[in-house]
C-alpha cells in the first residue's frame, strides 16, 4: 500500500515531529512509516486521520468513488463535486425545498430564534 503520509500531513502544515506528538509517538517510529520502513497500526492510522483531517482512504492513496443506482443520483453528486460554496448552498436551497423541507428544519445551524 502506498501511504500518502507526507503528502497529507504538509498539506496539514504540519513537520513530523509535531505530528508525531499530536497522535502520541516517537518521531523516529513516524519517520519509519513515512518511508515505508515500519508499518502503522489500524488504530495509529485512525489517529494520524483524526489529527491530519482526512479519510483512511486518502491517506491509503485509494481513490474511493461512491455508488449510486440511479443516474441522476450521480450526476447530482457531481454537480455537487464541481459547483462552488456559493453554488453548493443554492443546490442545498433548491433540494430541501423540492422534499419539502424548511430550512431552519434541515439544517439547525441555519435555524433562527424569534424574539432576538
Amino acid at each position: 500500500m502506498d501511504l500518502r503520509l507526507k503528502k497529507v500531513r504538509k498539506q496539514a502544515g504540519l513537520k513530523q515531529k509535531e505530528l508525531a506528538e499530536k497522535i502520541g509517538v516517537d518521531w523516529r517510529t513516524y519517520g519509519s512509516w513515512e518511508r515505508g520502513e515500519r508499518n502503522m497500526s489500524f488504530a495509529q492510522a485512525c489517529n494520524c486521520c483524526d489529527v491530519l483531517g482526512c479519510s483512511l482512504d486518502e491517506l491509503a492513496g485509494r481513490e474511493w468513488r461512491p455508488s449510486f443506482s440511479d443516474p441522476q443520483e450521480e450526476e447530482l453528486h457531481r454537480c455537487w463535486q464541481v459547483s462552488t460554496d456559493e453554488n453548493r448552498h443554492a443546490l442545498l436551497v433548491m433540494a430541501r425545498n423540492s422534499a419539502g423541507e424548511s430550512l431552519n428544519v434541515a439544517d439547525p445551524a441555519r435555524a433562527t430564534t424569534k424574539g432576538t
